[in-house]
Parts: structure tokens; sequence; C-alpha cells
């Protein structure tokens, strides 16, 4: 069983191999599942530095 790190109640790790996290990131973000993955891949699982990334390199 994975521990998700979190910040008071925010998570703070994305993490994309967990399906129900994978939903929850999907949803929480407003990006593709295939969009998420990128993102991680190109940044790290860290949230913070996974919302900039979508912040800057999607189209809103």
């Amino acid at each position: 069983m994975q521990i998700y790190e979190r910040a008071g109640h925010e998570r703070i790790v994305v993490d994309v191999d967990e399906e129900s996290e994978l939903d929850h990131w999907v949803t929480e973000l407003g990006v593709s599942a295939d969009d998420l993955r990128r993102a991680v891949e190109t940044v790290g699982p860290q949230a913070l530095a996974v919302r900039e990334y979508l912040a800057s390199h999607t189209m809103q």
C-alpha cells in the first residue's frame, strides 16, 4: 500500500500509476490522463511543479 504525502489536506505528489489518484488529478486539474502523464514525465511528481507546467503548456 502506498502512502500519499499531504501538506494539510493538499496532495503534494501526483501518482499517475495509481488509478484512483490518476482520476483525482485528471478531475482536479482539468486535463487528460495523457497530458498529466506527460507533465509528470517532464517535471516529476511534485504537484506544484505539475500545476505550473500544465498552466504554461496547455490551452485553457
